[in-house]
């Protein structure tokens, strides 16, 4: 089937061996491998050709840093004998050099889908009966898919904390901060995790205050103390603000004008005002809404899908990959995870070839084996 292929809803449902809902890393190496293998397979992806790594996440974000990066240089140029005139950043043209980066990644993906045989659909999935969803297709109408098997990719978002006037801020997220095409005066980063910190030192270096608040007593809280410390040391001698132990009570005005937040610390309130605010407080499954109830697909308390080691769910015949089933949230597990499913399927294709019982291939068993 070609890469890109629409219809309009049938009334029978569409019949596929295998049915992968998400583009991500693990869903589709799987997608790819499944029909390589001669499998009838679909892929339903709602915006993001390849997942969030190569469009709004890992490389997009690190092509910006490289770009931050060569601004540093250039500014402290004469630390190494060069003389250069005055610095300035464009923000237009590093937005066209990450675009034009991600163009690049979606145009291989494509072609990978086309060579592999996996259809790719474009659209919004929900669950109307087990292991049967209704697409509404992006380019208007809708088709009814079946699978004989179904794969869960749905990913993750970032998570907006309940404060008050936080939303009504409309507040930066990474995706809408690697579409900027300005230059923020005074950026003000909520969280101090690695994304946070990771825009924060991109964006001083391509010339904005910044300003970056932490809820707990250390940045990068799953690190220990003295990295969390030399982190800090080195954010401070690049003229980074850090606010430790601090509770938002309020936010006021909206990003890109001009937003405001009361926070509360050890050393009492204070108001921390900016021109623009990013959020970046960790990530909520892409759970919600899609009808996982009427698949038979049970959830935990925070949204993430429960599985097994062999990463199947609650539903027969029914897996989740990645983020959603609460898998670390790097590209690299998530291709971990496909490797789990993928060799726990071709040992239960020859456990019935030879009526031998197959060894279950466990998740756990490979992060620790990585470790």
């Amino acid at each position: 089937m070609g890469a890109l292929h629409r219809e309009t809803s049938m009334s029978q449902p569409e019949q596929y061996e295998v049915l992968v809902l998400g583009s991500g890393e693990g869903g589709k190496y799987l997608a790819w491998h499944q029909a390589k293998s001669g499998r009838r397979t679909a892929v339903v992806e709602r915006k993001w050709i390849g997942g969030s790594c190569p469009n709004i996440n890992c490389m997009p974000s690190k092509n910006e840093i490289w770009s931050a990066k060569v601004a540093d240089l250039l500014h402290h140029a004469a630390k190494f004998g060069l003389v250069t005139s005055s610095v300035e950043t464009d923000m237009v043209g590093v937005r066209q050099r990450k675009r034009e980066m991600v163009d690049g990644m979606i145009a291989i993906h494509l072609e990978r889908y086309k060579a592999s045989g996996a259809e790719l659909i474009m659209g919004a999935a929900r669950f109307v009966a087990p292991k049967t969803v209704e697409v509404r297709l992006n380019d208007g109408g809708t088709r009814v898919l079946a699978g004989d098997r179904v794969f869960l990719n749905l990913g993750t978002r970032a998570t907006i904390p309940p404060v008050p006037g936080l939303a009504d801020a409309q507040p930066l997220t990474n995706i809408e901060l690697l579409e900027i095409d300005r230059m923020p005066d005074h950026l003000v980063v909520l969280g101090g995790g690695y994304v946070g910190l990771e825009f924060a030192q991109a964006y001083r270096r391509f010339g904005s205050r910044v300003t970056v608040i932490e809820h707990g007593p250390q940045l990068l809280s799953r690190e220990d103390p003295d990295v969390a410390d030399e982190i800090r040391r080195i954010l401070s001698a690049e003229e980074i603000e850090v606010v430790l132990g601090a509770d938002v009570l309020q936010v006021e005005g909206r990003s890109g004008k001009d937003v405001r937040m009361r926070v509360r610390t050890s050393g009492g309130e204070r108001t921390i005002a900016g021109s623009d605010l990013l959020v970046a407080t960790g990530r909520t499954p892409n759970t919600a809404g899609i009808g996982l109830d009427v698949a038979g697909v049970q959830v935990d308390a925070r949204g993430y899908i429960k599985v097994n080691d062999r990463l199947e769910t609650s539903a027969p015949e029914v897996w989740a990959i990645g983020e959603c089933a609460g898998s670390p949230l790097f590209t690299h597990v998530s291709f971990d995870d496909f490797r789990v499913i993928r060799d726990n399927l071709g040992a239960e294709t020859a456990a019935h070839a030879t009526a031998w019982s197959p060894i279950a291939c466990s998740r756990t068993r490979r992060w620790r084996a990585s470790v």
